[in-house]
């Protein structure tokens, strides 16, 4: 497998992770990186805001950053533990990293970020979050959407299984809820048109084992 000089720059900003936690960055960013980057393209803005709900390690916060400069990056994580390591990769790329929600306030955001964390969220916690978003965005503005897909496929039943393991295991830290809430494609649009949002594209896709989906949605 080949790498590109776009991992390689993201590597780089994690040389100084805690041995642990840089296992799990690397992985990510090797195995897990080109699959989102080839749907985000598309939507990272020339100028404006950008929030990364559940950034986890920074990734993508820092490479949207990278990628264009001029814009305003906030990435919010629960995670202390992956938080902190977001913050230390943060000192080359200037993004703003946090794990309280209430520290800044979310407004004219031209893109917001869902990447693998609807799943970690209730229904309602779900519809509340979503609803904020949309309320944040300014006209125009998009949701970029990556959860898993929910079906009755032998993939979705492992995924459910290993990611039950990871909970139970703190894999995703401490301060994670220990349970898990699915949607089908039909779920997510319900809930997204019901607010507002007009729906750009569904993109369901497997990655080795896992069933994923990417959602799109314009203000």
């Amino acid at each position: 497998m080949k790498i590109s000089d776009e991992q390689l720059t993201l590597i780089n900003l994690y040389k100084n992770a805690k041995f642990s936690e840089k296992l799990k960055i690397y992985a990510r960013i090797i195995f897990n990186f080109n699959q989102i980057k080839k749907h985000l393209d598309n939507y990272i803005p020339e100028s404006g805001s950008v929030f990364d709900y559940g950034c986890g390690y920074g990734i993508f916060s820092n490479y949207i950053k990278i990628k264009n400069p001029k814009l305003k990056v906030v990435g919010f994580d629960i995670s202390t533990t992956r938080i902190n390591e977001a913050k230390r990769s943060s000192e080359k790329t200037d993004v703003e990293f946090t794990n309280t929600f209430e520290d800044f306030e979310l407004d004219n955001l031209k893109l917001v970020l869902l990447i693998d964390v609807l799943l970690f969220l209730k229904h309602i916690e779900k519809i509340e979050l979503l609803k904020k978003i949309y309320n944040s965005l300014e006209t125009g503005g998009i949701i970029f959407i990556k959860d898993t897909l929910k079906s009755e496929s032998f993939r979705f039943k492992y995924t459910k299984f290993e990611e039950k393991l990871k909970l139970k295991l703190k894999v995703y830290g401490d301060d994670v809820k220990p349970e898990l809430n699915y949607m089908t494609p039909s779920e997510f649009v319900e809930i997204l048109t019901t607010i507002g949002f007009e729906i750009i594209d569904i993109i369901p896709e497997n990655h080795f084992v896992y069933p994923g989906i990417f959602i799109i949605a314009q203000k």
